[in-house]
């Protein structure tokens, strides 16, 4: 049985390991093995709660009792930590997803892989959110807010730039001719042929 904690830590480093990438797979594993444990803890809690006051009328030794108020510590102190783990665990994939909207759009080339990774609840929030997008963009059809091949507000700094292919990706077509992404390589390019692939996280800036 893994001690208490052992799941949320494993998550939270996952999420930091994969903070960089288009989306990863949804841990549903872990989620629902860090919930089953705050059920535990919780069931725990009350169990003891119950026992104290049942006994408060009855001399009970001191140590007995500071035994008893040390678990009703601990287990408090590790639901808190497993529910802020997930919280912010949901709150990184939620700002990815928001991102992404915007970024690559309903319709891009990467929507099946960013599905494939998504939870159920996951799935619903990504089409409401997106339609919304939409219906906003429809107000600005003569500005470019991102998404789809658009650069978005934020003007460029520079023309060329130096990227980390984090994502095996194969030949592309630029203005200057044919350009082989090789994964784990690093290559100086225009900015305009590889923007959508840095949004997409199949590659990475390197500043």
């Amino acid at each position: 049985m893994a001690s208490l904690g052992e799941t949320s830590y494993k998550l939270a480093k996952e999420a930091k390991r994969t903070a960089d990438l288009l989306v990863s797979p949804y841990n549903e594993d872990h989620v629902q093995s860090i919930c089953r444990e705050i059920r535990m803890l919780h069931t725990k809690a009350e169990s003891i709660l119950k026992s104290m006051r049942d006994n408060q009328d009855v001399s009970m030794d001191s140590e007995d009792r500071k035994s008893q108020l040390a678990q009703l510590v601990l287990h408090h102190a590790a639901v808190k930590h497993n529910k802020r783990v997930l919280f912010a665990y949901h709150r990184q994939r939620m700002d990815k997803l928001k991102e992404l909207s915007w970024d690559v759009g309903r319709q891009g080339e990467y929507q099946r892989e960013i599905k494939s990774a998504l939870g159920p609840q996951e799935h619903r929030f990504l089409e409401q959110y997106g339609e919304m997008i939409a219906t906003y963009k429809q107000s600005f059809l003569e500005i470019d807010l991102g998404g789809n091949g658009g650069v978005g507000l934020i003007p460029p700094k520079d023309l060329f730039i130096e990227v980390r292919v984090l994502k095996e990706i194969g030949e592309i077509h630029t203005e200057y001719g044919v350009l082989n992404l090789v994964k784990g390589n690093q290559y100086y390019v225009r900015r305009s042929d590889v923007e959508s692939l840095i949004k997409a996280g199949y590659l990475k800036h390197v500043s």
